[in-house]
Protein backbone atom coordinates (compact mmCIF):
# COMPACT_ATOMS: atom_id res chain seq x y z
CA UNK A 1 0.00 0.00 0.00
CA UNK A 2 1.54 3.12 -0.76
CA UNK A 3 1.37 6.17 1.59
CA UNK A 4 1.78 9.51 -0.18
CA UNK A 5 4.79 11.13 0.71
CA UNK A 6 5.73 8.01 3.11
CA UNK A 7 9.20 7.06 2.02
CA UNK A 8 10.36 10.78 2.58
CA UNK A 9 9.19 11.19 6.24
CA UNK A 10 11.16 7.63 6.88
CA UNK A 11 14.49 8.89 5.07
CA UNK A 12 13.87 12.20 7.14
CA UNK A 13 13.17 10.82 10.27
CA UNK A 14 16.40 8.52 9.76
CA UNK A 15 18.85 11.38 9.19
CA UNK A 16 16.74 13.15 12.31
CA UNK A 17 17.91 10.02 14.48
CA UNK A 18 21.68 10.51 13.38
CA UNK A 19 21.87 14.11 15.77
CA UNK A 20 23.82 13.69 18.83
CA UNK A 21 20.50 13.95 21.17
CA UNK A 22 18.75 10.51 19.55
CA UNK A 23 22.35 8.44 18.17
CA UNK A 24 22.86 7.00 21.77
CA UNK A 25 19.05 5.95 22.08
CA UNK A 26 19.46 4.40 18.95
CA UNK A 27 23.11 2.64 19.67
CA UNK A 28 21.51 0.98 22.60
CA UNK A 29 18.30 -0.42 20.91
CA UNK A 30 21.27 -1.83 18.34
CA UNK A 31 22.92 -3.13 21.79
CA UNK A 32 20.10 -4.53 23.06
CA UNK A 33 18.87 -6.30 19.81
CA UNK A 34 22.55 -7.47 18.40
CA UNK A 35 24.96 -7.88 21.18
CA UNK A 36 23.57 -11.11 22.78
CA UNK A 37 23.93 -12.59 19.18
CA UNK A 38 27.43 -10.95 18.42
CA UNK A 39 28.57 -12.04 21.57
CA UNK A 40 27.66 -15.85 20.81
CA UNK A 41 29.39 -16.24 17.39
CA UNK A 42 32.57 -14.21 18.23
CA UNK A 43 31.51 -11.70 15.85
CA UNK A 44 30.81 -7.83 14.79
CA UNK A 45 28.09 -5.75 13.34
CA UNK A 46 30.75 -5.26 10.62
CA UNK A 47 30.94 -9.38 9.84
CA UNK A 48 27.22 -9.31 10.35
CA UNK A 49 26.70 -7.23 7.70
CA UNK A 50 29.36 -9.16 5.20
CA UNK A 51 28.18 -12.24 6.52
CA UNK A 52 24.21 -11.42 5.65
CA UNK A 53 24.88 -8.93 2.74
CA UNK A 54 21.05 -7.69 1.88
CA UNK A 55 19.92 -9.79 4.61
CA UNK A 56 20.81 -7.66 7.14
CA UNK A 57 19.63 -4.45 5.61
CA UNK A 58 16.30 -6.35 6.25
CA UNK A 59 17.61 -6.89 9.81
CA UNK A 60 18.36 -3.19 10.21
CA UNK A 61 15.20 -2.16 9.21
CA UNK A 62 13.65 -4.24 11.61
CA UNK A 63 15.70 -2.53 14.60
CA UNK A 64 15.43 0.90 13.44
CA UNK A 65 11.17 0.46 13.45
CA UNK A 66 11.90 -1.02 17.11
CA UNK A 67 14.34 2.45 17.87
CA UNK A 68 11.19 4.46 16.16
CA UNK A 69 7.99 2.97 18.84
CA UNK A 70 10.11 2.78 21.81
CA UNK A 71 10.12 5.47 24.20
CA UNK A 72 12.97 6.34 26.49
CA UNK A 73 13.25 8.29 29.94
CA UNK A 74 12.27 7.64 33.67
CA UNK A 75 8.55 7.74 32.28
CA UNK A 76 8.60 7.30 28.86
CA UNK A 77 8.42 10.91 27.82
CA UNK A 78 10.76 10.46 24.65
CA UNK A 79 10.20 9.09 21.93
CA UNK A 80 12.15 10.02 18.44
CA UNK A 81 9.16 10.33 16.27
CA UNK A 82 7.35 12.66 18.61
CA UNK A 83 10.32 14.30 18.68
CA UNK A 84 10.62 14.91 15.11
CA UNK A 85 6.81 15.40 14.50
CA UNK A 86 6.83 18.64 16.94
CA UNK A 87 10.25 20.25 15.56
CA UNK A 88 9.86 19.01 11.69
CA UNK A 89 6.32 17.78 11.10
CA UNK A 90 5.34 20.60 9.31
CA UNK A 91 7.53 19.94 6.45
CA UNK A 92 5.74 16.05 5.85
CA UNK A 93 1.71 15.28 3.97
CA UNK A 94 -0.66 14.21 6.31
CA UNK A 95 -0.60 11.04 5.28
CA UNK A 96 2.97 10.81 6.16
CA UNK A 97 2.03 12.06 9.49
CA UNK A 98 -0.33 9.32 10.16
CA UNK A 99 2.48 6.99 8.77
CA UNK A 100 5.00 7.75 11.59
CA UNK A 101 2.64 8.22 14.08
CA UNK A 102 0.90 5.07 13.42
CA UNK A 103 5.08 3.27 13.69
CA UNK A 104 5.11 5.36 16.64
CA UNK A 105 2.23 3.47 18.21
CA UNK A 106 2.75 -0.40 16.66
CA UNK A 107 3.80 -3.44 18.33
CA UNK A 108 5.76 -6.23 16.38
CA UNK A 109 4.57 -9.50 16.16
CA UNK A 110 4.85 -12.80 14.34
CA UNK A 111 2.35 -13.41 10.94
CA UNK A 112 1.40 -16.48 8.88
CA UNK A 113 0.20 -16.25 4.95
CA UNK A 114 -2.93 -17.97 4.94
CA UNK A 115 -3.64 -17.03 1.49
CA UNK A 116 -1.87 -15.15 -1.78
CA UNK A 117 -3.31 -12.46 -4.43
CA UNK A 118 -0.17 -12.17 -6.19
CA UNK A 119 0.73 -8.49 -6.92
CA UNK A 120 -2.06 -6.89 -5.00
CA UNK A 121 -2.78 -8.26 -1.65
CA UNK A 122 -2.36 -11.08 0.84
CA UNK A 123 -4.23 -12.69 4.07
CA UNK A 124 -2.28 -12.77 7.19
CA UNK A 125 -3.43 -14.06 10.27
CA UNK A 126 -1.28 -13.31 13.98
CA UNK A 127 0.22 -16.39 15.50
CA UNK A 128 0.65 -14.78 19.08
CA UNK A 129 -2.96 -12.28 19.61
CA UNK A 130 -5.21 -14.31 17.03
CA UNK A 131 -7.79 -13.01 15.98
CA UNK A 132 -9.26 -13.22 11.69
CA UNK A 133 -7.30 -12.83 9.20
CA UNK A 134 -6.17 -9.83 7.67
CA UNK A 135 -5.70 -8.79 3.95
CA UNK A 136 -3.09 -6.48 3.72
CA UNK A 137 -2.48 -4.62 0.18
CA UNK A 138 0.96 -5.86 -0.64
CA UNK A 139 2.30 -5.87 -4.40
CA UNK A 140 5.53 -6.49 -3.67
CA UNK A 141 5.31 -8.74 -0.58
CA UNK A 142 2.57 -10.92 -2.14
CA UNK A 143 4.65 -11.58 -5.34
CA UNK A 144 7.25 -13.61 -3.42
CA UNK A 145 5.67 -14.78 -0.60
CA UNK A 146 4.61 -18.50 -0.33
CA UNK A 147 1.66 -19.94 1.53
CA UNK A 148 2.14 -20.36 5.23
CA UNK A 149 5.30 -17.93 5.60
CA UNK A 150 6.07 -16.71 8.61
CA UNK A 151 6.66 -12.85 8.71
CA UNK A 152 7.84 -10.50 11.57
CA UNK A 153 6.04 -7.26 11.30
CA UNK A 154 4.52 -4.26 11.99
CA UNK A 155 1.09 -4.36 10.84
CA UNK A 156 -0.40 -0.51 11.37
CA UNK A 157 -3.95 0.89 9.92
CA UNK A 158 -3.33 4.32 8.01
CA UNK A 159 -6.78 6.00 6.48
CA UNK A 160 -8.41 3.25 7.51
CA UNK A 161 -6.56 0.50 5.60
CA UNK A 162 -4.09 -2.26 7.37
CA UNK A 163 -0.73 -1.81 6.03
CA UNK A 164 2.54 -3.61 6.68
CA UNK A 165 5.61 -1.09 7.68
CA UNK A 166 8.90 -1.28 5.61
CA UNK A 167 10.92 -3.66 8.27
CA UNK A 168 10.05 -7.27 8.10
CA UNK A 169 11.96 -10.73 8.33
CA UNK A 170 10.88 -14.03 6.82
CA UNK A 171 11.52 -16.30 9.65
CA UNK A 172 11.74 -20.22 8.49
CA UNK A 173 9.21 -22.77 10.07
CA UNK A 174 11.78 -24.31 12.58
CA UNK A 175 12.90 -20.58 13.97
CA UNK A 176 9.52 -19.67 14.01
CA UNK A 177 8.66 -22.50 16.41
CA UNK A 178 11.55 -21.85 18.37
CA UNK A 179 10.46 -18.13 18.69
CA UNK A 180 6.75 -19.89 19.93
CA UNK A 181 8.13 -21.71 22.87
CA UNK A 182 9.82 -19.04 23.97
CA UNK A 183 7.57 -16.60 24.09
CA UNK A 184 4.85 -19.10 25.32
CA UNK A 185 7.21 -20.20 28.32
CA UNK A 186 8.43 -16.57 28.82
CA UNK A 187 4.76 -15.10 28.83
CA UNK A 188 3.55 -18.17 31.53
CA UNK A 189 6.72 -17.08 33.66
CA UNK A 190 5.93 -13.35 33.93
CA UNK A 191 2.15 -14.19 34.14
CA UNK A 192 2.69 -16.44 37.31
CA UNK A 193 5.53 -13.77 38.45
CA UNK A 194 2.92 -10.50 38.45
CA UNK A 195 0.10 -13.16 40.40
CA UNK A 196 2.49 -14.03 43.32
CA UNK A 197 3.60 -9.81 43.37
CA UNK A 198 0.20 -9.07 43.53
CA UNK A 199 -0.93 -11.63 46.01
CA UNK A 200 2.48 -10.43 48.17
CA UNK A 201 0.62 -6.49 48.06
CA UNK A 202 -2.67 -8.41 49.21
CA UNK A 203 -4.08 -7.75 45.42
CA UNK A 204 -5.56 -10.30 43.55
CA UNK A 205 -5.87 -8.71 40.01
CA UNK A 206 -7.27 -10.69 36.63
CA UNK A 207 -3.75 -10.90 34.85
CA UNK A 208 -4.93 -12.04 31.58
CA UNK A 209 -3.07 -13.99 28.79
CA UNK A 210 -3.62 -11.78 26.30
CA UNK A 211 -2.47 -8.78 28.02
CA UNK A 212 0.62 -10.32 29.45
CA UNK A 213 0.82 -11.30 25.31
CA UNK A 214 0.80 -7.78 24.42
CA UNK A 215 3.29 -6.44 27.05
CA UNK A 216 5.94 -8.84 26.23
CA UNK A 217 5.55 -8.05 22.35
CA UNK A 218 5.73 -4.56 22.92
CA UNK A 219 9.40 -4.98 25.31
CA UNK A 220 10.86 -8.40 24.33
CA UNK A 221 9.42 -9.43 21.57
CA UNK A 222 11.63 -7.19 18.80
CA UNK A 223 14.71 -8.45 20.08
CA UNK A 224 13.21 -12.27 20.15
CA UNK A 225 12.15 -11.76 16.97
CA UNK A 226 15.03 -10.45 15.31
CA UNK A 227 17.86 -12.57 17.73
CA UNK A 228 16.43 -15.91 16.91
CA UNK A 229 15.98 -14.86 12.82
CA UNK A 230 19.96 -13.70 13.32
CA UNK A 231 20.82 -17.51 15.11
CA UNK A 232 18.92 -19.19 12.52
CA UNK A 233 20.79 -17.76 9.84
CA UNK A 234 24.35 -17.59 10.95
CA UNK A 235 23.79 -21.00 12.26
CA UNK A 236 22.98 -22.47 8.82
CA UNK A 237 25.45 -20.49 7.23
CA UNK A 238 28.11 -21.86 9.40
CA UNK A 239 26.26 -25.50 9.17
CA UNK A 240 28.89 -27.90 7.70
CA UNK A 241 27.17 -29.61 4.18
CA UNK A 242 23.81 -32.04 5.65
CA UNK A 243 25.25 -35.46 5.41
CA UNK A 244 24.26 -37.67 2.39
CA UNK A 245 23.14 -41.23 3.23
CA UNK A 246 21.45 -43.79 1.07
CA UNK A 247 18.62 -45.84 3.12
CA UNK A 248 20.63 -48.09 4.66
CA UNK A 249 22.08 -45.71 6.53
CA UNK A 250 25.47 -45.44 4.39
CA UNK A 251 27.15 -42.58 2.96
CA UNK A 252 26.93 -41.51 0.05
CA UNK A 253 30.05 -42.46 -2.29
CA UNK A 254 29.31 -43.10 -5.86
CA UNK A 255 30.88 -45.95 -6.72
CA UNK A 256 31.53 -48.64 -9.71
CA UNK A 257 32.60 -51.98 -9.95
CA UNK A 258 34.39 -53.28 -13.31
CA UNK A 259 34.58 -57.77 -13.93
CA UNK A 260 36.40 -57.96 -17.18
CA UNK A 261 34.28 -60.88 -18.97
CA UNK A 262 36.60 -64.00 -19.81
CA UNK A 263 34.11 -66.00 -20.90
CA UNK A 264 30.88 -66.17 -22.98
CA UNK A 265 28.34 -62.41 -22.70
CA UNK A 266 25.25 -64.59 -23.67
CA UNK A 267 26.13 -66.81 -20.74
CA UNK A 268 27.16 -63.53 -18.70
CA UNK A 269 23.75 -62.37 -19.46
CA UNK A 270 21.66 -65.24 -18.30
CA UNK A 271 23.57 -66.11 -15.24
CA UNK A 272 22.52 -62.66 -14.19
CA UNK A 273 19.04 -62.95 -15.22
CA UNK A 274 18.72 -65.89 -12.77
CA UNK A 275 20.41 -63.37 -9.51
CA UNK A 276 17.72 -63.02 -7.31
CA UNK A 277 16.21 -59.47 -6.91
CA UNK A 278 17.97 -58.62 -10.07
CA UNK A 279 15.35 -57.56 -12.94
CA UNK A 280 16.33 -56.42 -16.70
CA UNK A 281 15.04 -53.32 -17.62
CA UNK A 282 13.87 -54.20 -21.37
CA UNK A 283 13.97 -57.61 -22.81
CA UNK A 284 16.67 -56.24 -25.98
CA UNK A 285 19.01 -54.39 -23.23
CA UNK A 286 21.56 -55.76 -21.29
CA UNK A 287 20.96 -53.85 -18.61
CA UNK A 288 19.52 -54.69 -14.72
CA UNK A 289 18.19 -53.09 -11.46
CA UNK A 290 19.54 -54.89 -8.61
CA UNK A 291 16.86 -53.71 -6.19
CA UNK A 292 16.01 -54.54 -2.41
CA UNK A 293 12.97 -55.87 -0.88
CA UNK A 294 9.84 -54.28 -0.13
CA UNK A 295 9.81 -50.57 2.02
CA UNK A 296 8.98 -50.77 5.41
CA UNK A 297 12.63 -51.05 7.11
CA UNK A 298 13.88 -47.63 5.26
CA UNK A 299 12.53 -44.99 7.35
CA UNK A 300 14.02 -46.56 10.43
CA UNK A 301 17.29 -46.56 8.65
CA UNK A 302 16.94 -43.31 7.41
CA UNK A 303 16.15 -42.16 10.82
CA UNK A 304 19.84 -43.25 12.35
CA UNK A 305 21.71 -40.29 11.52
CA UNK A 306 21.37 -36.50 10.92
CA UNK A 307 21.09 -35.26 7.09
CA UNK A 308 19.72 -36.02 4.23
CA UNK A 309 18.63 -39.48 2.71
CA UNK A 310 18.99 -40.15 -0.66
CA UNK A 311 16.46 -42.73 -1.91
CA UNK A 312 15.66 -44.18 -5.22
CA UNK A 313 12.68 -46.19 -5.81
CA UNK A 314 11.64 -48.47 -8.16
CA UNK A 315 8.12 -49.99 -9.33
CA UNK A 316 6.24 -51.73 -6.51
CA UNK A 317 8.04 -49.22 -3.50
CA UNK A 318 11.41 -51.28 -3.83
CA UNK A 319 14.70 -49.52 -3.29
CA UNK A 320 16.95 -49.73 -6.22
CA UNK A 321 20.70 -50.96 -5.02
CA UNK A 322 22.35 -50.58 -8.11
CA UNK A 323 22.44 -51.17 -11.48
CA UNK A 324 23.91 -53.50 -13.62
CA UNK A 325 25.38 -53.05 -17.45
CA UNK A 326 27.20 -55.57 -19.68
CA UNK A 327 29.25 -53.95 -22.76
CA UNK A 328 32.17 -53.61 -24.43
CA UNK A 329 33.43 -56.67 -22.24
CA UNK A 330 32.82 -55.55 -19.04
CA UNK A 331 29.91 -55.65 -16.65
CA UNK A 332 29.54 -52.90 -14.81
CA UNK A 333 27.99 -52.37 -11.57
CA UNK A 334 27.13 -49.01 -10.31
CA UNK A 335 25.71 -47.91 -6.67
CA UNK A 336 25.83 -44.76 -4.38
CA UNK A 337 27.84 -46.29 -1.61
CA UNK A 338 31.15 -48.32 -0.41
CA UNK A 339 29.03 -50.56 1.28
CA UNK A 340 26.50 -51.38 -1.82
CA UNK A 341 29.55 -51.38 -4.04
CA UNK A 342 31.48 -54.26 -2.34
CA UNK A 343 28.04 -56.42 -1.34
CA UNK A 344 27.51 -56.46 -4.93
CA UNK A 345 31.01 -57.32 -6.10
CA UNK A 346 30.93 -60.57 -4.08
CA UNK A 347 27.13 -61.03 -5.02
CA UNK A 348 28.03 -61.12 -8.90
CA UNK A 349 31.18 -62.60 -8.30
CA UNK A 350 29.54 -65.65 -6.46
CA UNK A 351 27.26 -66.26 -9.22
CA UNK A 352 29.44 -65.42 -12.56
CA UNK A 353 32.91 -67.58 -11.37
CA UNK A 354 35.16 -68.16 -14.03
CA UNK A 355 32.85 -66.11 -16.43
CA UNK A 356 34.75 -63.29 -15.20
CA UNK A 357 38.03 -61.84 -14.30
CA UNK A 358 39.28 -60.01 -11.08
CA UNK A 359 37.01 -56.70 -10.22
CA UNK A 360 38.21 -52.99 -10.34
CA UNK A 361 36.35 -51.07 -8.12
CA UNK A 362 36.08 -47.32 -7.88
CA UNK A 363 34.63 -44.16 -6.13
CA UNK A 364 33.54 -40.95 -6.78
CA UNK A 365 32.45 -38.03 -3.92
CA UNK A 366 29.06 -36.27 -4.73
CA UNK A 367 30.54 -32.85 -4.81
CA UNK A 368 32.74 -34.21 -7.72
CA UNK A 369 30.13 -35.86 -9.63
CA UNK A 370 27.97 -33.32 -9.25
CA UNK A 371 30.65 -30.94 -10.93
CA UNK A 372 31.28 -33.39 -13.57
CA UNK A 373 27.78 -33.65 -14.03
CA UNK A 374 27.27 -29.85 -14.55
CA UNK A 375 30.07 -29.28 -17.00
CA UNK A 376 29.17 -32.36 -19.29
CA UNK A 377 25.44 -31.42 -19.43
CA UNK A 378 24.41 -30.67 -23.28
CA UNK A 379 21.03 -29.65 -24.15
CA UNK A 380 18.59 -31.63 -25.51
CA UNK A 381 17.79 -32.28 -28.90
CA UNK A 382 14.40 -33.54 -28.24
CA UNK A 383 12.71 -31.82 -24.91
CA UNK A 384 9.92 -33.22 -22.86
CA UNK A 385 6.94 -31.60 -23.91
CA UNK A 386 6.28 -29.32 -20.84
CA UNK A 387 2.18 -30.75 -20.74
CA UNK A 388 4.34 -34.37 -20.29
CA UNK A 389 6.99 -33.23 -18.00
CA UNK A 390 4.69 -32.01 -15.45
CA UNK A 391 2.50 -34.98 -16.21
CA UNK A 392 5.69 -36.58 -14.89
CA UNK A 393 6.40 -34.59 -12.29
CA UNK A 394 2.83 -34.78 -10.63
CA UNK A 395 2.55 -38.32 -10.83
CA UNK A 396 6.44 -38.75 -8.66
CA UNK A 397 4.90 -36.17 -6.34
CA UNK A 398 1.96 -38.52 -6.31
CA UNK A 399 3.58 -41.52 -5.16
CA UNK A 400 6.09 -39.82 -2.52
CA UNK A 401 3.43 -38.25 -0.74
CA UNK A 402 1.13 -41.04 -0.83
CA UNK A 403 3.74 -43.37 0.67
CA UNK A 404 5.00 -40.72 3.28
CA UNK A 405 1.26 -40.38 4.58
CA UNK A 406 2.02 -44.57 5.65
CA UNK A 407 5.53 -44.11 6.97
CA UNK A 408 7.27 -42.93 10.30
CA UNK A 409 7.87 -39.31 10.21
CA UNK A 410 10.51 -38.06 12.85
CA UNK A 411 8.79 -34.61 13.29
CA UNK A 412 5.75 -35.93 14.19
CA UNK A 413 7.54 -38.30 17.05
CA UNK A 414 8.22 -41.02 14.58
CA UNK A 415 4.67 -41.82 13.83
CA UNK A 416 3.04 -42.03 10.56
CA UNK A 417 0.35 -39.16 9.58
CA UNK A 418 -2.35 -41.24 9.59
CA UNK A 419 -1.54 -42.24 12.84
CA UNK A 420 -0.67 -39.77 14.05
CA UNK A 421 -3.73 -37.33 13.71
CA UNK A 422 -5.87 -39.57 15.66
CA UNK A 423 -4.65 -37.66 18.72
CA UNK A 424 -4.92 -33.73 19.82
CA UNK A 425 -1.00 -33.35 19.89
CA UNK A 426 -0.78 -35.51 17.09
CA UNK A 427 -3.20 -33.49 15.22
CA UNK A 428 -1.51 -29.56 15.74
CA UNK A 429 2.09 -31.61 14.57
CA UNK A 430 0.75 -32.93 11.29
CA UNK A 431 -0.90 -29.14 10.82
CA UNK A 432 2.38 -27.63 11.18
CA UNK A 433 4.18 -30.58 8.79
CA UNK A 434 1.26 -30.24 6.36
CA UNK A 435 2.25 -26.13 6.40
CA UNK A 436 5.70 -27.08 6.57
CA UNK A 437 5.79 -28.89 3.30
CA UNK A 438 3.28 -26.86 1.53
CA UNK A 439 5.28 -23.90 1.97
CA UNK A 440 8.70 -25.39 0.82
CA UNK A 441 7.06 -26.83 -1.94
CA UNK A 442 6.00 -23.14 -3.40
CA UNK A 443 9.31 -22.08 -2.69
CA UNK A 444 10.82 -24.81 -4.84
CA UNK A 445 8.56 -24.07 -7.56
CA UNK A 446 8.83 -20.39 -7.45
CA UNK A 447 12.72 -20.79 -7.58
CA UNK A 448 12.41 -23.43 -10.65
CA UNK A 449 9.52 -21.04 -12.54
CA UNK A 450 6.54 -24.05 -12.14
CA UNK A 451 3.68 -24.47 -10.87
CA UNK A 452 3.63 -25.47 -7.26
CA UNK A 453 2.48 -29.38 -6.89
CA UNK A 454 -1.31 -28.88 -5.11
CA UNK A 455 -1.43 -30.89 -1.69
CA UNK A 456 -5.22 -29.89 -1.45
CA UNK A 457 -5.73 -34.12 -1.33
CA UNK A 458 -3.42 -34.55 1.29
CA UNK A 459 -5.53 -31.93 4.00
CA UNK A 460 -8.24 -33.92 2.77
CA UNK A 461 -7.12 -36.95 3.21
CA UNK A 462 -6.36 -36.53 6.48
CA UNK A 463 -9.58 -34.83 7.52
CA UNK A 464 -7.98 -31.35 7.89
CA UNK A 465 -9.53 -29.55 5.28
CA UNK A 466 -11.26 -27.29 7.86
CA UNK A 467 -7.47 -26.43 9.17
CA UNK A 468 -5.99 -24.99 6.03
Amino acid sequence: MRIAGSNQAINNLVKWSARDDWAPYFEEVFAHHLDPVMDKFDVTSEDLAEILGDAFDMLYGVILEDFFATRFGDDGELNVIDDYLKRRGWREKVPAKRYLAAIRDSVISLYEVVDIDSGKAMTVRDMIRGGGPVTVEEKMGSESAAPWDRIAARLVTVNNKPCFTGGMLLLPHKASGTFLSVFNETAKDVRAGLRREAKKQGENPAITSEEVEELLLDSRGPCLLTQVWLIDALTQINAPPPEMRNTDGDAILFSEVRFPISGDEAEVAATVDGIENVERNAPAEASWTWHGGSSPSQPIAARKHEGLTLQSVVDGGRTSLGNIDIGNGIILLSTNSRERAERGRDLLASRLGALVGAPLISHEAMERRMETSADSRVPEEDEIPPEIAAQIIREHFDNHYRRLLENPVPVLDGKAPRQAVKTKKGRGQVIEWLKYLENSEHRRANGEGQEPYDMTWMWRELKLEGER
